[in-house]
């Protein structure tokens, strides 16, 4: 009888964020970071966790990638919700050698906010209570899970 495979965390040499930002090709196919990139990324990594109604919104000069369902609550590798990343987490659910797409943004965007479950809270960057993007994640009836993004950190 066959057990079903485990795949480890994938560990990287020291910092695993810093290591993606100096490998963009394992990420990106032209090697190019780019804001809708990462949003194509979190949009397919939401509907292979069975979140079929995700959205993508531009707020503000920030990305949204949100949804009535919380995504996250269906992986098999789970991540950090404060995005402290010390590897790269595998993600099955998408293919063979994927990383979750949660991972990708921690190590390319400047700022993010991150609603779910336990709220709404600023993960990386400095939005404060006031700000737009917070509110509006905030205040969504319909959303469960949601990531917002802006920036790009250099390698």
């Amino acid at each position: 009888m066959n057990e079903p495979f485990e795949l480890p965390p994938i560990r990287v040499p020291e910092r695993a964020l810093a290591w993606a930002r100096a490998h963009p090709s394992f990420f990106f196919p032209d090697g190019v970071v780019s804001s809708e990139s990462l949003v194509k990324q979190l949009i397919a990594g939401a509907r292979a966790l069975a979140a079929q109604a995700v959205e993508a919104r531009a707020i503000d000069g920030w990305f949204v990638v949100a949804a009535p369902t919380d995504w996250y609550a269906s992986a098999r590798f789970p991540i950090p919700e404060d995005f402290n990343f010390h590897e790269l987490t595998p993600f099955p659910e998408l293919g063979q050698n994927c990383v979750r797409p949660e991972c990708i943004v921690a190590a390319f965007a400047d700022e993010i906010v991150v609603r779910g479950p336990a709220g709404t809270h600023v993960v990386k960057g400095s939005a404060t209570a006031g700000d737009p993007i917070l509110v509006q994640l905030s205040e969504s009836p319909v959303w469960q899970r949601a990531i917002a993004f802006q920036g790009m950190a250099s390698a």
